[in-house]
């Protein structure tokens, strides 16, 4: 059976033109004259057969030209046959095809004993089979770089070692985006025939409306469901209640598939070692929290990774991390009161395991090179701020030094002014509370509070009440008690006072440490970068994960590969952002124009081989009806 579809099937409407010619010859006929004469019937017999002759020429002239109109507009919406007997054929016409391999980290998920982009790489090969010499190819995948390098037209088969040379990339760009590349690159081929095919695994994605030109997935295998593991989430936090030099690793397993995973193998790599390996089990869809306690002894920076075992997908088995460890930091204290309050005093203790490394600074003949050698400085009680003040602490934090500012309850509209510029806040009172407030909210995606997610109702009194657009780390029902700012940090509540619940809690110590780790390991951008993300550098000079070192002439590197960066005076982890570990499979999308294929994909591959595009024989008969319609028009005329 023959079957007929059209690609530019909007013109269809235009068909109604059709009856034109037909109108005008029912409602514009000209009334012959009428003439008397005195004998008419020999002429009244030869009118007769004078009008069968043009009625008869006169509707074959109509019929013509309908015609004409019609397959004008049959030509123009390009309508193309299709015959079952013709798929077994080699011959096609020529078509300019655009082949997406999909080469996002799930397709490294192995199936068998292939991955499914070894199994893509032998689909192209079987499309190597069918194309002819004729057709021209474009090959792109889901890397930016890659395609940039490789996504010029290829007129007939597809080179081996460009398929070869195709890699699973970690900072995949969406299909959305390529596959509006792929609609521009084939209309510079210039070709009627135009078809898109990607070959991908059916992990779940963002899809245009509709597509202009067909395009077809063709799924690499059968698999609807993954066993799937991957280790994220990674944080360093310290143990305060202990005065040794204990950290916590703390990080996520997480089990992608709705299976339980028995025996899951785990293991801390530290600094070039493997520190410690442990087992567990996880339930179906399960995200748990594990850690490892580790004990350092020497100052400096530290890195590693964690990773589960998991053979199925190699990719998203480790997380990175990278932290600065000082055993001993000095503390700068910039205030105007000759004592620290005891709340303060005592964590100050634990943070530094030696009370000579804090100092109070009341004086102003501070300098820019004297305070950058502290690792934490807090301004406290201070009660006025010179230019030359503002001017150093400026400098500081634009340099990437976190502050920690604690607000008393006395600050003045100085400082008011000052802290209002840094972490964009409206001051409004300063309440004392005799009913306690409580501690509503912890910001558990940031490092300061990343331990406190269960602080459950912790009374607090004595804090200002402002109005911000900062970070949020600590707040009650209606207000913000602790911010944060490009790597600064505020309190809002008043650390001298004796009736604030929240001092007295376990949290605040925890809390307290965090905040002037953070301080500290905020230049460090711990835990915040992802693949794709910028390096700030203060040098030209990176190290990759690889160990080899480039030059860069940029104050900025972006990281397109996850692992451990180093520069002169940092060093970075850099993570998956994992969003295809959770494998999620296309269902039946609803886009125009584009289709799911099944392992049978071979016989729907290259629709023009099915049969032939007729808008040319449309054309010609066009030209032979012209030619008839001025054939009988002379030979009347003659006549």
């Amino acid at each position: 059976m023959f079957s007929i579809s059209f690609l530019n099937s909007g013109i269809l409407f235009l068909t109604s033109v059709v009856i034109i010619p037909l109108l005008i010859y029912l409602f514009a006929k000209k009334k012959p004259h009428r003439v008397i004469f005195s004998s008419i019937r020999f002429i009244k017999e030869s009118q007769q057969k004078q009008r069968r002759k043009i009625n008869l020429k006169n509707l074959l002239l109509l019929i013509i030209r309908m015609l004409i109109i019609l397959f004008i507009i049959l030509a123009i919406s390009r309508p193309a046959t299709k015959a079952p007997f013709l798929k077994k054929g080699t011959i096609h016409p020529k078509t300019a095809i655009a082949i997406i391999v999909d080469n996002s980290y799930s397709m490294n998920y192995l199936v068998d004993t292939q991955t499914e982009l070894e199994k893509a790489k032998i689909i192209i090969s079987q499309i190597n089979k069918i194309i002819s010499d004729n057709d021209q190819i474009i090959i792109l995948t889901l890397d930016d770089d890659w395609n940039r390098l490789n996504s010029n037209i290829i007129f007939g088969k597809i080179p081996a070692d460009l398929i070869n040379n195709i890699k699973i990339t970690t900072r995949a760009a969406s299909l959305e985006e390529i596959l509006k590349l792929a609609d521009s690159k084939l209309k510079e081929a210039h070709l009627p025939n135009k078809e898109i095919y990607f070959i991908t695994d059916l992990q779940q994605q963002k899809l245009p409306e509709k597509m202009e030109i067909p395009t077809f997935f063709i799924p690499t295998s059968k698999m609807q469901e993954r066993n799937n593991l991957s280790c994220q989430n990674t944080n360093v936090v310290n143990e305060i209640v202990k005065k040794d030099l204990e950290k916590k690793i703390i990080f996520e397993i997480v089990n992608h598939s709705a299976r339980v995973q028995q025996d899951a193998i785990y293991h801390l790599f530290l600094d070039g070692n493997t520190i410690a390996e442990k087992v567990t089990d996880l339930q179906p869809n399960q995200r748990k929290t594990e850690s490892f306690t580790i004990n350092l002894e020497r100052a400096g920076w530290h890195s590693g990774y964690v990773e589960v075992k998991n053979e199925r997908q190699t990719f998203d088995n480790r997380n990175y991390f990278s932290f600065h460890f000082n055993p001993n930091p000095k503390v700068a204290i910039l205030t105007d009161d000759s004592k620290m309050p005891l709340a303060l005093e005592t964590i100050l203790e634990i943070y530094t395991q030696n009370p000579d490394n804090i100092d109070l600074l009341s004086y102003e003949n501070i300098n820019y090179e004297y305070l950058k050698n502290y690792e934490n400085i807090i301004v406290y009680k201070k009660l006025s701020i010179s230019n030359k003040l503002q001017f150093i602490l400026d400098k500081l934090q634009n340099e990437n030094k976190g502050i920690l500012f604690i607000a008393d309850k006395n600050l003045t509209k100085e400082w008011q002014e000052y802290v209002k510029e840094v972490f964009k806040i409206e001051f409004k009172e300063f309440i004392h509370s005799k009913q306690n407030l409580h501690i509503t909210y912890a910001n558990k995606y940031h490092p300061v509070t990343l331990l406190l997610r269960s602080i459950g109702n912790v009374g607090i009194n004595d804090f200002w009440k402002v109005s911000s657009r900062s970070n949020i780390l600590l707040q009650t029902q209606e207000f913000p008690i602790a911010l944060e700012n490009e790597g600064s940090c505020l309190w809002l509540f008043d650390i001298e006072s004796l009736q604030n619940p929240f001092l007295l809690d376990s949290t605040f110590p925890i809390f307290a440490y965090n905040t002037l780790q953070f301080l500290t390991d905020s230049k460090s951008e711990t835990g915040s970068i992802k693949v794709g993300n910028k390096i700030r550098l203060q040098s030209n000079y990176i190290e990759l994960p690889d160990g080899n070192s480039i030059q860069v002439n940029k104050n900025y590197y972006r990281a397109f590969q996850p692992g451990i960066f180093k520069t002169k005076d940092r060093v970075i982890a850099v993570n998956l952002d994992y969003s295809e570990s959770d494998y999620k499979r296309f269902s039946k999308p609803n886009v125009k124009n584009l289709k799911i294929l099944d392992e049978k994909w071979q016989d729907n591959f290259l629709q023009s081989r099915y049969g032939f595009e007729i808008w040319k024989y449309l054309l010609l008969l066009v030209l032979v009806l012209f030619a008839l319609e001025m054939f009988i028009i002379k030979k009347e005329e003659r006549k």
